[in-house]
């Protein structure tokens, strides 16, 4: 059993401070994660954001050998239009990205709730690079377009 006590008094070697990004490219995924909206301030004032992390399912062994690992999640946040009663907003135009995801899972319709999104699947999604702002040596996975899977 996991002792945190333990855990603080234990030495540590030097470790990697980056990660080999997945390749570029469409993949299967589920969703393993939706986690609870949170509110970031920022410029343009606060925004609710949702973020959902997306396990993706095929991944080639070579990948996965070059890599180092064998499990390949993705977090994506979802910035959110709500109501002043903190609905999500429903007008035209408003929350697109996730009803795509929605769309793309069979679950854009009324009565949904974020819950349902928790192990949705399988869909396609495409896994794009991005290099960090600060440092392009640096470079980030993220999900572009989602869709249905075939």
């Amino acid at each position: 059993m996991f002792d945190p006590d333990k855990f603080m008094d234990q030495s540590a070697d030097a470790g990697s401070t980056t990660i080999k990004p997945i390749p570029a490219g469409e993949y299967t995924a589920m969703i393993e994660e939706v986690a609870k909206p949170r509110v970031i301030t920022g410029p343009r004032g606060d925004s609710v954001v949702m973020d959902i992390t997306f396990k993706l399912m095929d991944v080639s062994p070579a990948v996965a050998k070059d890599l180092g690992r064998t499990n390949f999640t993705i977090r994506r946040g979802y910035f959110l239009d709500v109501t002043p009663n903190n609905a999500l907003d429903m007008a035209e135009g408003k929350n697109v990205a996730l009803n795509q995801l929605r769309a793309a899972l069979g679950q854009n319709t009324s009565g949904w709730t974020p819950g349902k999104l928790r192990g949705a699947g399988p869909l396609k999604v495409t896994v794009t690079l991005r290099p960090d702002k600060n440092n392009p040596d640096v470079v980030f996975n993220d999900i572009g377009k989602v869709g249905k899977a075939a």
